[in-house]
């Protein structure tokens, strides 16, 4: 409109000055005297040659050239509003000594990428090159097919600053960078490239991003932080929270591919990571894959950044043209070195084949026989009797001690596949070659702690013997058997009536007496003992030397044996009750004219005759006048009974914590909670965070003003915070360009930011909780924005560029699960004692039944040691050990 204008006000000034001062009869009188001047007619020859020109030629090819750099423009530019780009960065690029350098990492898909590192100081065709054979080495092959893609080039790191360098150096150095042919013609043919700049702050912002060639605008990024896991320490990121429990690995598969052979469990691990690979590249992929992967990426970033920085610094020693005198001797101290250990592998080559009969096969035939005895000792134990004699159990479960002998040799057959599980390297199950890591070093730890504690206990009892000796005796004459007389002494007694019943004259002395009577006998049998009491107390000091569960074990036996004659009353008691209540029962139905059909398990009516109701009648009367004092022993002896049970309750759960203690677990969980992740948890980083943590003194204020700002004293504060949340949404609404809060000031974010952020949790994982993954989540901050955020409506060329940065770390496991012991024990007791069946028990003469031994919970069935499983695992031992002495003989080779 504006040009129009200007058109028209120039015509109308050209018109006027024509019509005041004769222009056009000033013309026609020159072009008529043109000829008549030779001068005058060259001079309008070129001139209308020259409008021609622009004319017909210059005119066009102006307009043709700005057409076609529109329509390049328009091809290579292309308008994604709303885009996000999300990119997974190692914070330790985040400091001063990152320069200016190539990115390398994975794609996962479309604008998602994870970083490994940045290589500086090389050219891209050599890095690519070096990439390249990098991803067709063996070596890294599982982490090839675990990444699900292959490592490459995703762009320039720009640091437009540098320790001890002109500013304008290394900008120059930039801009020669980025003007480089190979990486102008590696930008149009990437799949994904990046370009990102390094602030001031240390933190890295997208510049531009292209894609096969196509340059992308307005795309917002979102940069997620992670802490590059250390693989050395058993470091990694896991979406769920490791689950320490390996039992119900055991009883999914994965103890049978411990067991097997190591070549057979490489070729199931080659076959399972295939068949990952294969899903993983389907068009069904869904989004939980897509983090899963970025995860296995993340995991494996810190052994590509090693094997990518060992090939840089291979390049850059060959491109050297020339030495200084301390790389030539460190050269050549390491080509010697080289010679050195090649003419001892030639050496140790030779002899292998010399020393293998006399070292190894020896040393494979002891471990062979001895797992033969541990075999045949572990059958022997998990022998189980006939069911007529001793109900059906098998011998380990008649004492403490036999169980935690049975434990122990399952430990030894455990620990050598558990050995082999964590000490190999399966890219498949991260979690759970760290969970048999933790599992074994923790049992590991618990059994020499178990041997140093029961040496000291097992020294201690075998210096004061005799003492322990006498204060056993004086204990158990006290409590099992004087105590138990003093209380028939008292039930039998003429001249009181005891608990203020009056017991039967006739049934009461015969119980007193018989009883009595047992007890004598069990006091002679004591006394016999006495001299052997010492040598006793001697063997389980002695039994320290297998650790002090052993020798609570011994103790615990200990305690069933002195106890015995109290089991006796009270099964003897238990059965009178038992009976007596039974006979009562029928009588009492007989009463009422029923009876009791055992083949349909129910109470039908009967007829009675006469004679059948007056005899019911007198047994039930006498019965009835007996029962009270039946009753009182059954209680005497009830109560004794639990009392012992108690004791042995207690000593099983003292047993039970000794073995099951996570001692490996809580000194990991203390000293680097990394090892044992809980999940994963997001949180937004401020933009400053890895400036101020360059400077110590400068991270203590910001921690300083980020603790005080959480905490608002005065209400204004709290009046002023929402004064500025609201100016900010409407800032939005018109359009402006906003950025993400950096949460400095501890108030919650309401910028648009914050939609982008939920988006991006909602597109890593499957995941309800925007903040945490793995474990429960606290509330939304961002819910009560929803509803607005989504009700503004903006155009697609206003919406702004912003970029986000959040930081993804694990959450520490929590101690529930990390006890997860404690809670089974709690379990099995619960559910054996305090139920309805003890109840039952009790109310009826039943025998009450003493809990199983407490099994260690994580080692596999025992139901498998049979006389027809010796041999099979003899052989596969033995076949085990032949490959592994293979693999030996091949590395020493």
């Amino acid at each position: 409109m504006r040009t129009y204008l200007i058109s028209a006000a120039l015509s109308f000034a050209f018109g006027y000055y024509a019509c005041n001062f004769a222009v056009i009869s000033s013309i026609y009188d020159f072009v008529a005297s043109v000829p008549e001047t030779t001068h005058k007619r060259y001079l309008l020859y070129a001139l209308l040659i020259l409008v021609a020109l622009f004319i017909l030629i210059l005119i066009p090819l102006e307009r043709i050239a700005n057409f076609e750099a529109r329509r390049e423009q328009d091809q290579y530019t292309m308008n994604t509003s709303g885009a996000i780009s999300k990119i997974f960065w190692p914070s330790h690029l985040c400091s001063r000594h990152i320069r200016t350098g190539f990115i390398i990492g994975w794609n996962v898909r479309s604008f998602t990428a994870c970083i490994a590192t940045v290589v500086s100081d090389i050219d891209l065709d050599p890095l690519v090159r070096a990439l390249g054979s990098l991803t067709s080495d063996p070596q890294f092959a599982n982490i090839n097919r675990v990444c699900g893609v292959n490592p490459v080039v995703l762009g320039v790191a720009i640091v437009p600053f540098a320790d001890g360098m002109d500013t304008q150096a290394v900008a120059e150095s930039n801009a020669r960078l980025l003007a480089s042919r190979s990486l102008l013609e590696h930008k149009q043919t990437a799949n994904l490239w990046l370009t990102i700049e390094i602030k001031p702050t240390y933190i890295p912002s997208l510049e531009s991003l292209h894609c096969c060639g196509f340059r992308y605008s307005h795309v917002s990024s979102e940069i997620i932080f992670y802490k590059q896991p250390d693989p050395r320490s058993f470091q990694f990121l896991s979406l769920d929270p490791l689950i320490l429990d390996i039992s119900k690995i055991n009883a999914s598969g994965a103890l049978f591919d411990a067991a097997m052979s190591p070549k057979t469990a490489q070729k199931r691990t080659k076959s399972s990571t295939s068949h990952s690979r294969h899903f993983l590249s389907s068009s069904s992929r869904t989004v939980t894959d897509d983090m899963n992967v970025t995860l296995q990426q993340i995991n494996s970033s810190y052994e590509m950044e090693q094997a990518v920085h060992a090939k840089a610094k291979n390049l850059l020693r060959r491109r050297a043209r020339s030495r200084s005198m301390s790389e030539a001797v460190r050269e050549s101290a390491v080509d010697l070195s080289i010679k050195v250990r090649s003419k001892l592998g030639v050496t140790v080559t030779t002899l292998w084949p010399m020393i293998q009969p006399f070292t190894i096969r020896p040393l494979m035939v002891i471990m062979f026989v001895l797992r033969a005895l541990v075999e045949i000792s572990l059958w022997v134990l998990n022998w189980r009797f006939p069911s007529w004699a001793f109900n059906g159990i098998a011998i380990k479960d008649i004492t403490t001690a036999g169980q935690q002998i049975d434990l122990r040799l399952q430990q030894a057959c455990f620990w050598p596949w558990q050995y082999f599980m964590a000490r190999k390297r399966a890219w498949t199950n991260t979690s759970i070659t760290r969970a048999q890591y933790i599992s074994f070093y923790n049992s590991m730890w618990l059994v020499a702690n178990d041997i140093i504690i029961g040496v000291a206990f097992g020294s201690f009892l075998i210096s004061n013997n005799k003492y322990m000796g006498e204060v056993l005796q004086r204990y158990v004459k006290d409590y099992t058997i004087d105590t138990i007389s003093a209380v028939l002494e008292w039930l039998t007694s003429k001249n009181e009536y005891p608990a203020g019943l009056k017991l039967n004259p006739e049934l009461n002395p015969f119980l007193g007496q018989l009883f009595k009577w047992l007890i004598e006998l069990w006091a002679d049998f004591i006394i016999s003992l006495q001299p052997i009491v010492p040598m006793v107390i001697n063997m389980i000091g002695l039994s320290g030397a297998f650790g002090a569960t052993m020798s609570l074990s011994l103790i615990s036996d200990l305690l069933a044996f002195t106890t015995l004659h109290i089991y006796w009353f009270y099964m003897v008691a238990a059965r009178i009750f038992h009976w007596q209540l039974t006979i009562l029962y029928s009588l009492f139905n007989l009463f009422r004219g029923k009876k009791r059909n055992t083949l349909r398990h129910r109470i039908d009516s009967c007829d009675y005759d006469l004679d059948q109701l007056l005899l019911g009648t007198i047994l039930f009367t006498l019965l009835t006048f007996l029962f009270p004092t039946i009753v009182v022993y059954y209680l005497t002896f009830t109560l004794s009974r639990v009392a012992v049970i108690c004791m042995q309750a207690t000593m099983e759960t003292v047993l039970a914590c000794l073995n099951h203690f996570p001692l490996f677990a809580i000194m990991l969980r203390l000293k680097d909670p990394d090892r044992l992740p809980g999940g994963l948890r997001l949180e937004v980083c401020p933009e400053r965070f890895f400036f101020d943590r360059a400077t110590p003194l400068r991270w203590v204020v910001s921690s300083l003003r980020s603790v005080s700002a959480e905490y608002p004293h005065t209400h204004s504060s709290q009046q002023q915070q929402h004064r500025q949340q609201r100016q900010q949404m409407q800032d939005e609404a018109a359009g402006r360009t906003t950025s993400l809060q950096t949460f400095e000031t501890g108030r919650e974010d309401t910028s648009s930011s914050a939609l982008r952020y939920r988006q991006l949790v909602g597109n890593l994982g499957s995941q309800q909780q925007p903040l945490y993954f793995g474990h429960a989540a606290p509330d939304n901050p961002y819910s009560h924005f929803n509803q607005h955020n989504e009700s503004m409506t903006m155009e697609p060329e206003r919406i702004p560029k912003t970029v986000s940065y959040l930081f993804l770390t694990n959450s520490p496991l929590p101690m529930s699960a990390i006890f997860f012991q404690y809670s089974v024990l709690w379990k099995r007791l619960s559910s054996h004692y305090l139920t309805f069946d003890v109840l039952k028990c009790l109310l009826s003469g039943e025998t009450i039944r003493s809990i199983p031994r407490l099994q260690y919970p994580m080692l596999p069935d025992s139901s498998r040691f049979t006389i027809h499983s010796i041999k099979p695992t003899l052989i596969k031992f033995w076949a085990t050990c032949e490959e592994i002495l293979m693999d030996q003989g091949g590395a020493a080779r």
